[in-house]
C-alpha cells in the first residue's frame, strides 16, 4: 500500500470520528425534541376531546341531544331570535356563548341584515325546546368550568 493511500485513509477515519463527536450531542437533542412533540400531540388530542368543536368564541353547548335536528328545514327571522332570546332572559352576549357565535352576530340577525346558517339555525331550534332555568344552570356551569381552567394556567 502506497503511503499516499494510507494517508488519505487515517484522514477520513479521523474526519469521521470527529463528525461523529460533533453531532452527537445534537441527536440527543433531536430525539429529546421528537420525544416533547409526540407528548404535545397527545396532549393536544387530550384536550380536543374535552373540548370538542370549540371556537374563539367559547361556544357553549346544549348537549348531544339538540346538536342534531330532525331533517325538516328551520325557518328563523330576526323579530323570532329576538323573542327566543328575550323569553329565555338571556343578554345578546349569552345568547351568542350558546350559539356559538360572536355577539355581534346575534346584533346583525337580530336587526335582520343576515340569517343564521343551518347549523345555527339548529341550535336556536334547539333552544326552544331548553327551560330558563335549565339554560341558566349551564351556563352558570360553564363559566365555572372556565374558571378552574383559567385557574390551572
Amino acid at each position: 500500500m502506497d503511503i499516499k493511500q494510507a494517508f488519505s485513509d487515517e484522514v477520513r477515519r479521523l474526519a469521521r470520528k470527529e463528525i461523529k463527536l460533533a453531532v452527537a450531542p445534537l441527536l440527543e437533542t433531536v430525539s429529546d425534541l421528537r420525544r416533547l412533540v409526540a407528548e404535545q400531540k397527545k396532549r393536544i388530542a387530550a384536550l380536543e376531546k374535552r373540548l370538542p368543536n370549540e371556537s374563539a368564541n367559547e361556544k357553549i353547548s346544549i348537549g348531544d341531544e339538540f346538536e342534531q335536528e330532525s331533517g325538516r328545514s328551520v325557518r328563523i327571522n330576526a323579530a323570532g331570535i329576538v323573542r327566543l332570546r328575550n323569553k329565555l332572559g338571556l343578554t345578546q352576549a349569552e345568547f351568542a356563548k350558546v350559539v356559538g357565535v360572536a355577539m355581534h352576530t346575534v346584533s346583525v340577525w337580530e336587526q335582520g341584515r343576515r340569517i343564521p346558517r343551518k347549523a345555527q339555525k339548529v341550535r336556536i331550534c334547539a333552544l326552544r325546546k331548553v327551560g330558563k332555568r335549565e339554560l341558566k344552570r349551564r351556563l352558570a356551569e360553564a363559566v365555572e368550568v372556565r374558571e378552574e381552567d383559567s385557574g390551572e394556567a
